[in-house]
């Protein structure tokens, strides 16, 4: 491959040693000049350029260990608003499913090692679904104080629990805040909200 591609630095975080070893054996047999770790089995490594990673329950560690990475998710039928989560929220590049063929899995690798978004066909309605929701909403002009407040702290991923704590308000209340919250901006659950207070930061702010 050579060129752009030469010793691009790959990191397997894929918690389950004989799929890790079947992706690091692809990579390696089809794209040789790349450098490959493995974070969980070892021997990791420093600054990936790429973080391929299966369980999204990792992503918000991964992003704080690998700051200078692009990130590619293996998905395995997660629901929509999580995939949406990923994209928007914590800005995944790539997400690709299991199923896909080796030499396009290889185009994903370098894709994203380029800045471009990888998405497979079954996930670009994603794009089209999510993105009127993600990229406007009127209804931003109309939230008080206390509920930009509340949005922020869901978008950090904060419980009910740690945002009543926080705000000295009780749990019923912020789960009442948070249900008008839903039906204003127009979002079904914290994954949406979420994505839309990371794409809205500009009106979080006013």
């Amino acid at each position: 491959m050579g060129g752009y591609w030469e010793n691009v630095k790959v990191l397997v975080c894929i918690n389950n040693k004989i799929l890790a070893e079947g992706v690091k054996g692809i990579v390696d047999e089809k794209l040789p000049e790349t450098l490959l770790g493995d974070h969980f089995f070892g021997p990791t490594m420093e600054d990936p350029d790429i973080v391929l990673f299966f369980s999204r329950d990792d992503i918000i560690e991964l992003k704080e260990n690998y700051v200078g990475a692009r990130f590619i998710y293996f998905d395995r039928g997660t629901p929509d608003s999580e995939l949406s989560c990923l994209l928007y929220c914590h800005g995944v590049l790539g997400i690709i499913s299991c199923d896909l063929d080796v030499n396009n899995f290889c185009k994903a690798l370098r894709r994203v090692h380029q800045g471009e978004v990888w998405l497979c066909q079954k996930h670009l309605h994603l794009l089209l679904e999510q993105g009127p929701l993600i990229f406007g909403s009127k209804s931003f002009h109309k939230l008080s104080d206390q509920d930009r407040r509340i949005i922020q702290l869901v978008a950090a991923g904060d419980f009910n629990k740690e945002i009543a704590d926080k705000l000295c308000l009780s749990l019923p209340t912020i789960k009442a805040h948070l249900s008008r919250i839903f039906r204003s901006l127009g979002v079904e659950n914290r994954a949406q909200l979420a994505a839309l207070a990371t794409k809205r930061k500009d009106l979080l702010d006013e």
